[in-house]
């Protein structure tokens, strides 16, 4: 239930603030907005590096034993911050580089700060031990802050770039929290650890690594290619749209990581949660495609015809990633096969990420919708043969 809170908030707080933005910064600045966010979530993908699996995997196994727990704690945020200073330095070379990104530098600047603090929140611990009331209330609190702060500090078209500003300051007052609630509540002391345990973490999540970064090549992608290949409007219409999806998506991700401590104890609740996972899918794709119209007429006015036919389109997505997540993250990764897992996400991401730059070149947003439609698909269809065939 508390996962099911923090997923649900995370997810509704979009939808709140994206027609107070889409009317107080414009469609072209909540475009841009998002574009710097595109560029940052290709390096908090490597930040996380499928510790959300791996890590949660790890401690739910664990779970009874403190000093085990304290091991693989420390030496999965240590890893973490690694990644979190490489890609830092990554990223403002980057930014300094390209000159569509240094033109808006406080923007990409406060884009990083907040994809770091986000990336490196250690919600895989409480997922592992199933204690998840204490990051839902952290992150309801920060979350109500970041509302209140953007009412009150956000009002002119020129005051875009405070967005992620804000968006950092909360992420960072919930990390600093967390790991005082770790310390406190769970007598878990954070240490450097050694170089090898650091190096058994990266090498135990390779592949769960590989598995959710390269869906950051065609999902993420999308956004990216349509910042760069058309313009920012384009993107704001796209990815308010894709905020509809994202919201009724995060309900699969809910169910997903609740049932990933059992299942990773055992897969015998695993033909339940499918047909879980998939009448949930499949009701939350009819009621989005048949309701789109009123759900971005009550969201946001402007353009909300067009982007009632790209939620309509898109939302076929919904039912395709409920099934990728009920037999790829929540089978093949518990089954011993991280391998096969891994490479359906690999193939799957790269031939979608040269389809999405040919799409996206000549049919602009739909060419964007229909790799984002043609990527799920096969990352379902896959998963489901695979499991099917090591069933």
């Amino acid at each position: 239930m508390s996962l099911s809170v923090l997923r649900g908030f995370q997810f509704l707080i979009p939808l709140i603030t994206l027609p107070y933005l889409v009317r107080t910064i414009g469609m072209e600045n909540f475009g841009l907005v998002n574009f710097s966010l595109s560029l940052g979530m290709y390096f908090g993908a490597i930040i996380q590096f499928g510790f959300g699996i791996t890590a949660t995997r790890e401690i739910a196994r664990h779970r009874n034993d403190l000093s085990k727990l304290a091991q693989i704690y420390s030496a999965t945020l240590t890893a973490s911050v690694i990644l979190a200073l490489i890609s830092a330095v990554l990223f403002i070379l980057i930014v300094l580089t390209v000159e569509k990104f240094n033109a808006y530098l406080n923007l990409y600047l406060f884009t990083l700060a907040f994809v770091v603090f986000q990336s490196l929140f250690p919600i895989w611990f409480f997922q592992g031990i199933e204690k998840m009331k204490y990051i839902a209330f952290l992150s309801m609190g920060t979350s109500l802050m970041f509302l209140i702060s953007l009412f009150l500090f956000v009002k002119r078209e020129e005051d875009f770039f405070l967005v992620p500003l804000l968006q950092a300051i909360a992420a960072m007052i919930t990390f600093v929290l967390t790991i005082v609630v770790i310390h406190k509540q769970f007598k878990i002391n954070f240490k450097i650890s050694h170089w090898t345990e650091v190096k058994t973490i990266y090498q135990e999540g390779w592949y769960a690594f590989v598995s959710q970064l390269a869906p950051n090549l065609y999902n993420n992608s999308a956004v990216f290619l349509l910042g760069m290949f058309t313009n920012n409007i384009a993107v704001g219409l796209y990815t308010a749209a894709t905020t509809i999806i994202g919201a009724a998506v995060s309900f699969g991700y809910i169910l997903s990581n609740t049932f990933l401590p059992y299942l990773s104890r055992g897969l015998n609740q695993h033909k339940l949660f499918q047909v879980v996972m998939l009448g949930s899918g499949s009701l939350l794709t009819l009621i989005i495609f048949m309701f789109s119209g009123n759900i971005t007429d009550f969201l946001f006015s402007v353009a909300g015809q067009e982007a009632a036919i790209y939620v309509q389109w898109l939302s076929f997505s919904i039912l395709f990633t409920f099934a990728y997540l009920t037999y790829n993250t929540n089978y093949l990764m518990l089954n011993g096969n991280e391998r096969i897992a891994k490479n359906i996400s690999l193939y799957v991401s790269l031939f979608s990420f040269f389809n999405a730059i040919v799409l996206i070149c000549f049919y602009g947003v739909y060419g964007a919708i229909g790799s984002i439609l043609i990527a799920r698909f096969l990352m379902a269809y896959l998963s489901f043969w695979f499991y099917k065939k090591k069933d």
